[in-house]
Order: structure tokens, then sequence, then C-alpha cells
């Protein structure tokens, strides 16, 4: 069978034998052979709602190691059994495997104690896992690929498999939580060491006095460049940010771990297309930019103290080589688990990569909704009581559907169904399933009105710790973004620039705290025409590599208009001050925010000619203009004027934004704080509080269709009325009539 990922109605979508399908799996991981009636049972429950597609944990005794009278390391002999169990069940079941290569996990720990050399080597000095830089555990990994696929080929199921999934690190997530999650640090073995030298080379193209300038060294050469030590990746020079002039060297090297974990990558999914003549998929969990401000101490009560609870691992996981993977025709679709951040009733099911940029380069993404795993872990749910099972998984269900995604459903043995609601969460896999194929015709295309930008290439001159990147990035997301009234599409940054884009009336921008000359030209070229308005957050621009200070004020002056002061460390927030906006007018003089991590620098602005409409308040209590706007004429004719607005603190609220964004002009569909999501054809509405609910549409259409409760709601309308259950999820098709007759047909 072939399998590919094509452009289908706005969005990128599984093909099956050039058959446009809705990519709906059911995640086995690693079954227990001690349950194999149970898991029979469970996979032919999703077999009967109309799922056929497995995610299974694929390598396990394959790789061996050296064993008597045996010359190899691998050993296929439990392959077959293991998919024939899964076809026993279900006879028309295909495979996506989930292909683990991570060493430390390995039985005797048999790779690294026959290779020490090609293994990571920690700051503590201690060895666990093969370095992504080993060329002898690349290549030990493309042997096994290829002889896997062989012995598929040999047995007969070679069809039955249409994606492999290559893992590695920590759950098989390319995250070393041993090097990136804890105050310890990499890589410092022979193979980093090697590659490091090699990539600089490349950057300053073999000369010696460029590297020694950039690194502030008259002494370093190609040579004898070392990795940086645990110091010099966990402190910083100025405030929490990266002074180019004196830490170029921990930049350089965070930006060659990035792409050495992709380059790795890379060549493992490589491998599978030439040996699969390009007729299989290739991906991995990799590119959780969204998400990963945590550490260990997130996922571990009792771990460490206070100073690995302040770790982010987005530097040190190797994520930040995502923009090499959606440029690379060698791998096909993305997975994680859903943002892990707030997934309990009001909460929301995010993907943990900025999907609308996985979207413009056809890259399919997985959802993971492991929610067995982590809310069954305490007795009465983790995240959310029993009862409400249904509405979150609702929720991650509309999240999929109205993003264009797919979707994995963890259920086996080892996570089992709470007994009180496991009939009616089966009876829901079958219509999910039936909407999602259902879903494929529609028009999946992006309509939000608003754009949400992360700067990956700012995250290597920032600090490790997740003083700016929880506040800035994960809470602003999780607690904000979803719930002002309207949709938006996350992207990274350079995708704008590239001008890959099309318009939108509203840009906010996450964490662009480092531009150079050439990336902040053509983000001004963008912005400042059509009535665009930008909201900048923080410090925007503030760092500067090719400028004659790199870390200045004048350089958010001239990426934002505005004029600026800065003060030192403190833990800032916000008051609005001025409610006569339009921006501001009708909110509560309650209103505060901020961050309760110091930041530093702190910034406000010192513009007489912005509108201020607000403070910020930080050390010695100083009230300074925090919240301001500003509006500029046109540049040139015809090109029409812009709009710039800065918010010095992080986590600015649902509430404000819904005043920033209809300032700019973008259509509001209510303004009750739910979670909402929308496409031209479907509208979801996830809530707390529940409630009598009008939704403005921003046209008129032929029907508006309740799709989970099976009832026509209005007709030839723009807008309807509606009650919502508290703590529930709504799914609303909001279209052409003709398109709901093969929906309605659907059994009940």
């Amino acid at each position: 069978m072939k399998a590919q990922v094509k452009l289908h109605n706005g969005t990128p979508t599984l093909f099956l034998d050039d058959r446009p399908t809705y990519a709906n799996f059911q995640l086995l991981g690693s079954l227990d052979p001690n349950q194999r009636d149970l898991n029979h049972q469970l996979m032919q429950v999703y077999a009967r709602a109309g799922v056929h597609m497995y995610s299974i944990d694929a390598v396990g005794p394959e790789w061996c190691g050296p064993r008597p009278g045996q010359a190899g390391h691998f050993d296929f002999a439990a392959t077959a059994p293991r998919l024939q169990e899964v076809i026993d069940a279900d006879p028309q079941a295909l495979f996506l495997l989930r292909m683990g290569f991570e060493t430390r996990w390995l039985a005797d720990n048999w790779w690294n104690q026959l290779y020490p050399e090609e293994v990571e080597i920690l700051s503590n000095g201690e060895r666990w896992s093969a370095s992504f830089a080993s060329t002898v555990w690349h290549e030990e990994v493309k042997a096994l690929l290829s002889e896997y696929i062989n012995h598929l080929r040999k047995t007969g199921l070679y069809d039955r498999v249409i994606a492999y999934q290559i893992a590695t690190g920590t759950c098989g997530e390319w995250i070393k939580s041993w090097s990136s999650m804890s105050l310890d640090c990499g890589d410092y073995s022979e193979p980093m060491r090697r590659a490091f030298r090699a990539w600089l080379w490349r950057k300053y193209g073999g000369d010696t006095a460029r590297l020694q300038d950039a690194w502030a060294d008259p002494r370093v050469t190609f040579q004898t460049a070392e990795v940086p030590s645990e110091a010099e990746q966990m402190n910083t020079t100025h405030f929490l940010l990266r002074d180019p002039r004196r830490e170029q060297k921990v930049i350089d090297f965070y930006a060659c771990y990035a792409e050495t974990a992709a380059d790795a990558l890379l060549g493992f999914c490589r491998t599978v297309k030439e040996q699969t003549n390009g007729e299989k998929l290739t991906g991995a969990f990799f590119g959780y930019l969204m998400d990963i401000a945590w550490n260990d101490s997130f996922f571990n009560l009792e771990y460490g103290g206070l100073a690995h609870a302040e770790v982010s691992t987005h530097q040190r996981s190797g994520h930040l080589g995502l923009y090499k993977l959606l440029r690379s025709p060698d791998i096909d679709f993305l997975v994680s688990p859903y943002g892990y951040h707030f997934r309990g009733v009001g909460g929301d099911g995010l993907p943990m990569q900025p999907t609308e940029s996985l979207r413009i380069h056809n890259k399919l993404y997985l959802l993971e909704e492991d929610t067995l795993m982590h809310n069954n872990f305490d007795p009465q749910g983790r995240m959310h009581p029993f009862k409400h099972s249904i509405a979150i998984y609702q929720r991650n269900f509309a999240q999929v559907l109205t993003h264009g995604l797919g979707i994995t459903w963890l259920e086996t043995s080892a996570f089992m169904e709470h007994p009180s609601i496991v009939d009616e969460a089966h009876r829901w896999q079958k219509r999910y399933a039936e909407i999602g194929q259902w879903a494929v015709q529609l028009n999946r295309a992006p309509s939000a009105e608003v754009a949400v930008f992360l700067d990956d290439e700012s995250f290597y001159y920032q600090t490790v710790r997740n003083n700016l990147s929880l506040p800035l990035v994960s809470q602003q997301r999780v607690i904000n973004l979803n719930r002002f009234g309207a949709p938006h599409d996350v992207y990274l940054l350079n995708d704008l620039l590239e001008g890959r884009l099309p318009p939108y009336k509203l840009y906010i921008f996450l964490n662009p705290i480092h531009l150079n000359d050439q990336r902040r030209a053509a983000l001004k070229a963008i912005l400042r025409r059509e009535g665009r308005t930008s909201l900048w957050i923080y410090a925007p621009g503030y760092l500067n590599s090719d400028a004659p200070s790199p870390a200045d004020v004048e350089n958010m002056a001239d990426l934002t208009g505005f004029r600026f002061g800065r003060g030192g460390f403190w833990a800032p927030f916000m008051h609005i001050t001025n409610f006569e906006h339009p921006i501001t007018q009708g909110l509560p003089q309650d209103l505060f925010w901020g961050s309760t991590h110091p930041l530093g620098p702190i910034f406000h602005l010192q513009d007489p000619q912005a509108t201020t409409l607000g403070e910020v308040v930080y050390s010695l209590g100083r009230c300074q203009p925090g919240f301001g706007v500003k509006s500029f004429p046109e540049q040139r004719p015809g090109e029409g004027g812009w709009n710039s607005i800065y918010v010095a603190t992080p986590s600015v609220p649902a509430p404000v934004l819904r005043g920033i964004a209809r300032f700019a002009g973008v259509h509001l569909y209510n303004d009750q704080g739910d979670v909402l999501y929308a496409t031209p054809d479907l509208l979801s509405v996830h809530t707390v509080s529940g409630g009598r609910r009008v939704f403005r549409l921003p046209r008129r259409v032929e029907v508006i269709y309740d799709v989970f409760n099976r009832c026509v709601l209005a007709q030839d309308a723009d807008q309807f009325e509606t009650h919502l259950p508290p703590a529930s999820t709504a799914l609303f098709f909001t279209g052409q009539a003709a398109l709901l007759h093969s929906l309605e047909e659907m059994t009940p």
C-alpha cells in the first residue's frame, strides 16, 4: 500500500493508495503479552468503530546486540508475531511502527558498553545515551531500519505498514531528559566535539579570525573550540539574555546541537524513504516548541529543588531543529501528546508544535490523545473527574477536526477507560471516525484573521531558565490566546519573513527578542502597510547581533516605532489606566496581569507620541507607561498605514486581546471567554460555565447544524443562539446544506 501526505482542501491529508483518508489511529504502544485477550477486545472495539490503523511499538528484542554464535546485532523473530497479533484482532489492520532507538534502555546496556566513546557525556560525568552526533549510532540505526524493512517484505507484512515513526530519547520524544530537563548539561563526548568543530568551520568559512572575533576569544581555533561548560550554558551575561558580543560560543553550540539532532533524524527518515521507494511515510515526536518550558520537576512532584523547577527544555533538547524538518522532503508527519500545561475542563487540546507552519510545509500532524495514561494515574483523575472525560475527548477531537490534523487514541490493557463511561466513550469512537472521514471533503483551510508567531531563533539568545519561555510562550498560549473569541493560526516567525503566509489583520509576536538586520527589515516591510496591526510583548527586537550596540532599546524602537526606557530585575505586573480607548473600553479596572517570575531587563514606554493605555509596575513600585498604541500613516502612496501596540509584561489576558482584535478589525464570534476553534465550515466551543450563547458568523450560511447532537439550529443565517451545558464541548457545521447529506445518513 502506498501512503502519502498531500495537500487536500487546504490541509495536509493522509492518502492511502491515492484516496484521502482521515488519519485516525488506535495507539497500542507496547502490548502486554499477558493481556492478549483484553487487548484483542479493545482492538475489535476500534475496528467496529471504523478505526483500522494502529500505532505500535516495533523495536524491542529486534535490537538485541551481540549474542553467542551470532555475528549481527539484530533479531527479527518477534516482529511478525507482534504484528500478527493485531491482524488476528482486525484483519484490516494497517500499521504505524514506532521505532525506538534509544540506547539507554537496551538490555544490559550493551550498546553503551560496546561503544563507550560514542556515548553522550554530561557535565556531571554520567554517560547514559548515544550522542546525537555519533556516526556509529547513525549507521547502526540505518542498518537496522534497512534490515527491518527487508524482513517485512520477506514475511508478507510490508504492505501492512504505512508509516515509520523514528524515536529516541526519553519516551522516544527526541528529548533526553537527563541532559535537557535538569541542571546537568551536555554533550561533552568526542563525537559532539567533532561535530561542533565541523559546524563552526562551515559557519565561519574556515576563517579563524572570524571565529575569534565572534567569540571574543583571540585564542580559540577550529581545532581547540570546546562545547560550552555547564556554567556557560546555565548563566547569561545580560540579565536573562545572551549578549552576542560575549556569548556567541553558547549561541553557536545550541544552534549546532539543534541541527545535529535534526540531521540525525532526517538521515534515518531518508533511509526509510530509500528502502521503501518513497511509498511509506516517515515521522517523529519532534518540534515541541510551544510547550517545553517544562522540566523534570514538572513531571515529578518531588524532583529536585527550586533551581530544577526553573529550567526550560527548549535550547538543550534539539527540538529547535524543527525548521530543518519542515523544509525536508524526507519527513512527512510530526507527533506529540496534546499540551501538558492545562488539560482539564476549560483547558485546551493544544498541539505542542506550531501547526500552521506544519501545514504550509505539507507536514501532517498527529495529536496523541493520551488522556487515559495521564488522567488515570490518580484515583480521582489527575486533570479532571472521569465524568468530564467525554467533554475532554470531544474538545480534543474538535481541535483535530478544525485544524486539519490526525489523531492517535491511546487505549490498551495498560490504560483502560473508566468503567462508568466506557460504553459511552466507545460509542463516541464510532461517531468520531464517521465525522472525521466526512470532514475530509470540507474546506479545511485556515479562516483566522489573527496570526501568532514564535521565533525559534530567539531561544538561542535567552536563558535556559524558564523565566521567559514559561510566561511569554506557554502560559500566554494556554491561558489567554484561545479565549478571546476568534481563531488564530500559530507559525514560526521565519515562515512569515520568507513570504509564505497570507495577509492577516492582527499579528501577535510572542518572543522575537533577537532579530538581525535582514530579518527585521523583512518584518517591517510586511507589517507596515494595509492597516495591519502588530502586538509586541516584552522585548521585541531588543537584541541585534548586527547593530553597533547589540543589546539596546534603540533596536526595539527601530522595530516597533515606540521609544523605550529600561529597568532591571523584578516580577512586573500591568494595570490599565486609560479606559476611553477602543481597546480598553468596557474593561474592569481590577484587571491586572504580569509575571510571577523575575524578568530582566524590564522595559517601559518613554514615548510622548504614544497613546498610553496602562502602566507597568516593577522594582521600588515604579509605575511607568507599559501598554500603548501608535498609529502610523502610510509610507508610500497606496500602501496604507499601520498600527503598533506594545505590552511590557507577558500573559496578556483574553479580554485585552479581545479589545486589540476588535481594534484591528478582527471578526469576533463571541465574547464569553470559551475556548473556540473555527474554519470556513466548522465552529467548536469548549466551555466551563455553559449557559446561553450567541455566535456571530463572518458570513451568511445555508445551514447551522449541531454535529454532536445531530440537529439543525438555523438556516440562511449569519448568527445563532444555543444553550451550552456546563463543562461541555459543542461542534457546529456552518456551511452548505448539500455537504450535510452524507453525515446525516450515517448510522446513529
